[in-house]
């Protein structure tokens, strides 16, 4: 290789990019510093100047329970003051959030942020076939533990512990019964010292249970869990005795005070009163009841099946009533009118002329409520019920070898609609019956009463 041709190679280039020549040498340009980087002392938490929709300061972060971003607005008279206390308060927010993240990286429950009563409120809105009966017991319970809530400052979800629910099933226990207040409102009731029963606290205990459960599957109670809740709001012990039922006498007298309460008419009508002295008077005070106490005693239906009877449920051609799944296990069953003639005659007697469907009775629950109340005037037992009703009809069919022989215990569950096992344990053996007694009315000795109930229904027509 010549010198000139190696010399050549070494020569720099006239215009060299990111150079400058300076006395025939070049140099690199120097580049203009790079800004450096400050870090936040509250990273995370972004201040928001007021504006004209908000006129306090803001702050935009992270909430770590539900990893989204939300804007928390600056009390303007303490945090949001001033620049120091503005920066002071984001850094502990920031700090707080990032101690968040670690408990949440730890394994600690989630928070929902969701108000109690509206939790709580949730339940009835997402259960909207509940029984106006069952609605009304569960709000009960429910209240009482908002009010619970709120004298222990509970106001979310988040809050609610097992040991909270331990001390509001202590207040559930000592709560004493509601009687009337004597010279105060029509109605007013107030606590009394006598405790209620534990039959009454273990209902408010399940209604309870029932809900905080469904809220617990919402994943709105992160405190609470499946054992902590049933351990916490466990039943009171319930002692088991006999059953009570109404004994032959007792039946014949709550019969007659029915007759006799039907029977009262006033003295006489604007109308009557009118129409001269010689005008025939009589006209009813009340509205027949004894059809209805005979047809809940001789059936042992609950309560609610009969007051809502339907023309269309009664079959009086095959002899039966064909309850639907309105009932209160939500299965339908049969309730054979074989077992009581006077049943059957009664029905007979209250079905229309015509034949149409429709309620089988024309009382509101009102004037059932107020008639069982003025029984009490004509002689009614003292303590009787439409719940003891049913058991006095399950406890003399289990217990009348004449009406469903050696099948009576399966028999009569299948009757009142429950199980075999409820009528051994509490109705088989309670009262002796005679085998001559064929029938419902003959097994309870009320035959006569049944029987002028029956006539009565015929004048009433």
């Amino acid at each position: 290789m010549t010198p000139k041709a190696r010399s050549s190679r070494l020569e720099v280039p006239e215009t060299v990019p990111g150079r400058e020549e300076k006395e025939g040498v070049a140099f690199p340009v120097p580049k203009a510093p790079r800004r450096r980087a400050t870090r936040s002392a509250h990273p995370g938490v972004v201040l928001m100047k007021p504006d004209s929709r908000n006129p306090t300061w803001r702050a935009r972060c992270e909430d770590p329970d539900k990893g989204t971003r939300v804007k928390v607005r600056l009390d303007p008279l303490g945090a949001g003051r001033n620049e120091q206390t503005r920066r002071a308060w984001a850094i502990a927010k920031a700090k707080e959030i990032a101690r968040r993240r670690d408990a949440l990286a730890l394994g600690a429950p989630r928070a929902t942020g969701t108000a109690l009563g509206h939790a709580v409120e949730s339940y009835f809105k997402a259960h909207p076939r509940l029984r106006p009966r069952t609605v009304e017991a569960y709000r009960v319970a429910t209240g009482r533990l908002l009010a619970f809530a709120q004298a222990r400052r509970v106001a979310s979800t988040d809050d609610l512990t097992a040991e909270q629910l331990t001390a509001f099933r202590g207040t559930l226990e000592a709560l004493g019964k509601r009687a009337v207040v004597q010279g105060a409102t029509r109605g007013a009731r107030q606590e009394g010292a006598e405790l209620r029963s534990a039959q009454s606290v273990n209902r408010d205990l399940r209604a309870t249970k029932t809900v905080l459960t469904y809220l617990r599957r919402l994943g709105l109670l992160p405190k609470l869990t499946g054992d902590g809740v049933a351990d916490s709001l466990r039943s009171l012990s319930v002692s088991h005795d006999a059953p009570d039922f109404l004994r032959p006498a007792q039946i014949g007298a709550l019969l007659r005070a029915a007759v006799a309460h039907d029977g009262v008419t006033f003295k006489a009508t604007r109308e009557e009163h009118a129409a001269g002295p010689d005008a025939p008077k009589g006209t009813r005070r009340y509205d027949p009841i004894a059809p209805f106490v005979a047809v809940a005693l001789l059936t042992g239906m609950r309560y609610g099946e009969v007051a809502t009877l339907n023309w269309s449920e009664v079959d009086l051609a095959a002899g039966e009533i064909q309850l639907t799944s309105r009932t209160k296990t939500k299965r339908a069953r049969t309730v054979t009118l074989e077992v009581s003639p006077a049943l059957a005659t009664l029905l007979a007697g209250l079905a229309p002329e015509d034949g149409r469907a429709g309620p089988v009775w024309k009382l509101t629950a009102d004037q059932v409520k107020a008639a069982a109340k003025r029984l009490a005037k004509y002689g009614a037992p003292p303590g009787w019920s439409w719940q003891a009703l049913r058991r006095t009809c399950g406890t003399y069919l289990t217990n009348a070898p004449g009406i469903f022989g050696a099948a009576s215990a399966y028999r009569s569950a299948r009757q009142l609609g429950h199980s075999v096992a409820i009528a051994e344990r509490h109705y088989l053996g309670v009262v002796k019956v005679a085998k001559e007694a064929t029938t419902l009315e003959a097994a309870m000795g009320c035959e006569a009463e049944t029987a002028a109930i029956v006539v009565t229904l015929q004048t009433l027509r």
